[in-house]
């Protein structure tokens, strides 16, 4: 039987399953925004080639709402390319570690400045949605790898991909995927011995 989803449902199916499954704790509030971030980004027109550091800038001198509006845009896209395409960031100058830090950094400064950018008391129960995507950010990066796992059409793994993708960021999803093939993941060092 084929029903009819929108993107927003499928997400939100996807979310809860991975959420549920990593035992993260959340609201139903983070749910929903985790859910409709994925289904807002099938808009190509959300990705922006400008750099993350420009981005964050001319949000810090940015006054009022507009401050917010851009805190949370760079918040968003960092959550959105370091939980869905981590994996296009290796090799990069710039990789999963730095977006994860813009994300979770625009997601603290948005946390502490929403009552004072909004002047009204809506705003104070966006407050602690922005402190928890930024305080559980590394964990909704790997609730969002899970879901572009579940979302590609190949069925096949690529075990280094997921081991490397643990030595940068010490996911929990990662290690547990590791280990349910049959791999104890361990810390190495590259440096020299001397």
């Amino acid at each position: 039987m084929l029903t009819d989803l929108t993107p927003m449902e499928h997400f939100r199916d996807l979310v809860t399953k991975a959420i549920r499954g990593q035992g993260v704790e959340t609201s139903e509030l983070v749910e929903f925004y985790l859910s409709n971030l994925l289904a807002e980004f099938i808009d190509p027109k959300r990705l922006s080639g400008e750099p993350l550091a420009t981005k964050f800038l001319k949000a810090l001198g940015a006054e009022g709402e507009l401050r917010g509006l851009m805190l949370k845009e760079l918040g968003d896209l960092s959550l959105f390319i370091s939980g869905f395409f981590s994996d296009s960031l290796k090799r990069r100058l710039i990789d999963v570690d730095y977006y994860i830090a813009m994300g979770a950094t625009s997601y603290g400064h948005l946390a502490a400045e929403t009552p004072a950018i909004e002047g009204n008391s809506r705003s104070q129960c966006f407050t602690p949605l922005y402190r928890e995507l930024s305080e559980k950010f590394t964990r909704f990066v790997d609730v969002l790898n899970e879901v572009s796992e579940r979302s590609r059409l190949s069925t096949s793994r690529d075990v280094l991909r997921i081991y490397e993708r643990w030595l940068k960021t010490g996911s929990r999803h990662a290690e547990a995927i590791l280990r349910e093939l049959g791999i104890t993941p361990i810390k190495i060092t590259t440096r020299p011995v001397h």
